[in-house]
Order: C-alpha cells, then sequence, then structure tokens
C-alpha cells in the first residue's frame, strides 16, 4: 500500500464518528474514504467495499478507553493541583467525558490546551494505525506531533467554579461526600465517582433545610 493520497480529514472524521449508524473504510487504492450510513447494503458505497473487500481497510473509531487515557495524561499535566484533583475527581465513574468537559470548559486557557493535547495524539494514533496496517501515504498531513507546553504553576490558585457561598454547608458536604467516594471508590467498582456526589449534596442540604425551618 504504497504513495496512497490519503484523504486525511475525512480519515480524521471517521475515527473520531462513534455513531453505530456508521460504518467506515479507506480505500487503500485510492486513499478515499467510504461512509456507509445505516443498513443500506445497495448504494454506491456498500457495493464498492462489498465487491473490492481486499481494497477497503476498515476503520475502527478511537476506543472510549484510549480517549479516557488521553484524558488522564492531560491531567498529570495540568499544574494547578485544585483543578487537577477536580478534574481526576470528574473522570470517575458514569459519565466522565461530560463531566470531563463540564469542567475544563471553566478554564479557558487550559481547555484551549487540552484541544491541542488531544489532537497531537488523535493524530499520533491515526499514524500509528497507519503504520501498522501499512498504509504508506505520498502527503502525510502537516499536523503537528509535539504536545502544547504546560503552563508554569504559579502561587496563585487557578480559579474555579465559585461554591455556594450562601450555604457553606452545602461545600462543606460535597467536600466530604468527595472525600469519602475517593476512600471507598474502589471497594464499590468506582460506581459513583467524587463528582456524582455533587449534586448529591445539593438535595441534601436543600431537604435539611427545609427540614430545620420546619
Amino acid at each position: 500500500m504504497a504513495n496512497i493520497p490519503v484523504d486525511w480529514t475525512g480519515l480524521e472524521a471517521a475515527f473520531e464518528n462513534h455513531s453505530p449508524e456508521v460504518r467506515s473504510y479507506l480505500n487503500t487504492v485510492t486513499g478515499e474514504v467510504v461512509c456507509i450510513i445505516g443498513k443500506d447494503d445497495d448504494d454506491e458505497a456498500a457495493r464498492a467495499v462489498r465487491d473490492e473487500p481486499e481494497q477497503h481497510l476498515n476503520i475502527e473509531p478511537i476506543p472510549s478507553r484510549e480517549q479516557y487515557r488521553i484524558m488522564e495524561r492531560f491531567i498529570a499535566t495540568v499544574p494547578f493541583p485544585a483543578l487537577a484533583e477536580r478534574l481526576s475527581d470528574a473522570i470517575v465513574g458514569k459519565g466522565a467525558f461530560r463531566r470531563f468537559k463540564d469542567c475544563i470548559a471553566q478554564h479557558p486557557d487550559e481547555r484551549k490546551r487540552w484541544f491541542a493535547f488531544r489532537d497531537v495524539l488523535v493524530h499520533q494514533y491515526i499514524l500509528d494505525w497507519c503504520q501498522a496496517n501499512q498504509v504508506d501515504a505520498d502527503e502525510p498531513p502537516g499536523w503537528s506531533l509535539e504536545l502544547p507546553p504546560a503552563p508554569e504553576p504559579s502561587d496563585e490558585p487557578v480559579e474555579l467554579e465559585e461554591e455556594d457561598e450562601q450555604r457553606p454547608e452545602t461545600a462543606e458536604l460535597k467536600r466530604y461526600l468527595q472525600a469519602w467516594a475517593r476512600a471507598h471508590g474502589e471497594e464499590y467498582q468506582y460506581l459513583f465517582g467524587p463528582s456524582a456526589f455533587d449534586r448529591l449534596a445539593e438535595d441534601l442540604s436543600q431537604e435539611f433545610n427545609l427540614f430545620r425551618r420546619r
């Protein structure tokens, strides 16, 4: 498979597409990325794959476990202890990707660095896949494979989302429940991560305040 003019944009999109309705293939002769949507095996793309299976390489999207490892690697580079701890808590348990996204969104500079960091590792994953499958492209993309540098740690703590100042007991309860989750998460197979207790602390605090008023 030498000198293939790979559609790198289409290839990257295929690796990022986790829709169960989409199947993607790389044509190892033309470099085209072929996508088949749904179960329709009679369209032109499906017929091409079916008629010439030897020149269509199946593209499996980047596994969730690999994406999770990318988040872990990024968190290890965050120089702000409070933010690093909060991100670590966010990726424990079900809903890790959404919570990580919500947490990093509160910090524009680190969010920008996260996207650059993730791009590098995703691009490296794709290039490694090409090498493993002996795909030799004649025009490799101009992707940077240098991880963005982490900012210098400062004495000033990174600004985090404001805790509920009107209800300090809620913040205290959150800290307690999160500490409990970190200590006992493995025992419960991380069914509930530290971040999962934020809403619980809100609800318990609200119910307790209502109870006291009665």
